[in-house]
This record gives C-alpha cells, sequence and structure tokens, in this order.
C-alpha cells in the first residue's frame, strides 16, 4: 500500500506538471476564486528557489486534475487552469502545489500529503511530503492544515522533502480564498 501511495503522489505531480495544454486565449471554465497569501520557504534550497512563493491563482477540489476533491492546487501567478488543464504563461520559472486532506475519508492510510513542483529557471525541484510518516518522504508535521470550510490553507514549520536528493524544505505561511 506504501508503494501505491508514493506512485499516487508522484503520478499526481507528473500529471500536473506534463498533462497541460497551451493558451488558447478562452478563459472558460477558469476558476473564479481568488486567493491571497505568500509562502515563506527556509532551507538548505532557499539560495536556488529563494525564500518565498507568492500564490496568484488557486483550484479548490478540483478532482479532473488531482484524482480528489479533498485537495487544493496552490499556483503561481503565471500558472492557471483553464478547462481543467494547467495553462503556463511562463514554462521557465513557477510553481504548482497540491495540498490534500484526506482526514474526513479518502485514504485509508495517508491524513495529509503534500506533492509540490518549483521551476526554478527551467530547472525543477519536485518535493512532498505524508503526514503521518510511512517510511517515504517525509512527515508534513502538524502545522500543515487545510480548512474547506474556512477556505485556507496553513503551512506552520510545514516540511517537505526533495524527492531527488533528501533535502528538506520547510514551508510557513496562511492561502486564503474567496
Amino acid at each position: 500500500m506504501k508503494n501505491n501511495i508514493k506512485n499516487l503522489l508522484y503520478c499526481s505531480t507528473l500529471f500536473l506538471i506534463f498533462g497541460c495544454g497551451s493558451d488558447d486565449g478562452s478563459e472558460e471554465g477558469a476558476a473564479s476564486y481568488q486567493s491571497r497569501g505568500n509562502i515563506t520557504l527556509s532551507g538548505d534550497e532557499t539560495s536556488e528557489l529563494g525564500t518565498s512563493l507568492s500564490v496568484g491563482n488557486i483550484e479548490v477540489a478540483n478532482a479532473s486534475l488531482t484524482g480528489t476533491d479533498k485537495s487544493v492546487i496552490l499556483l503561481s501567478e503565471n500558472i492557471s487552469v483553464v478547462d481543467d488543464e494547467l495553462v503556463y504563461d511562463d514554462d521557465q520559472n513557477g510553481f504548482v502545489i497540491v495540498a490534500a486532506d484526506f482526514s474526513t475519508g479518502g485514504s485509508a492510510d495517508i491524513d495529509k500529503s503534500i506533492s509540490m513542483t518549483i521551476v526554478k529557471d527551467g530547472e525543477e525541484y519536485r518535493h512532498a511530503c505524508t503526514s503521518p510518516y510511512l517510511n517515504f518522504f517525509t512527515a508534513c508535521g502538524a502545522g500543515f492544515a487545510i480548512d474547506f470550510e474556512g477556505k485556507s490553507v496553513t503551512f506552520d514549520g510545514t516540511t517537505v522533502i526533495n524527492t531527488d536528493d533528501d533535502t528538506i524544505l520547510t514551508m510557513d505561511g496562511t492561502i486564503t480564498w474567496d
């Protein structure tokens, strides 16, 4: 089961990266949520990634993109969702964070997970975490929470691990949406 969950998180990231179309100028189907907030980053990779991610777009409960309605997709300003596809204005820089909360059902083994890809100058940095810790990735930590009714995602000392080199990145901040 652990390998299935690990594969699901990897596949979700790959789907989000490669399962996107080009912008045809149509805004039909675009999300109507307004997001606010920044995520502060700390750790060794901040020399490459910077110390802040500014969320420009958000998708909530889009099972077509994530496979579950218990998810929130946080996107940089240059990435949007149109007709259930990610559309990139700049594919050399940006980020996609898929935050999921299965604590109310949906997974027998995982309560919460994060799958994140940051692209900086064309180089991809992939990170992930699960709670509880299942001997792969790292534990997200108790400070990671999604409040669907309150319309917020909170990262408070949330840890994610680089899936290529095991470097830990810590995330702090609250993202809200209307």
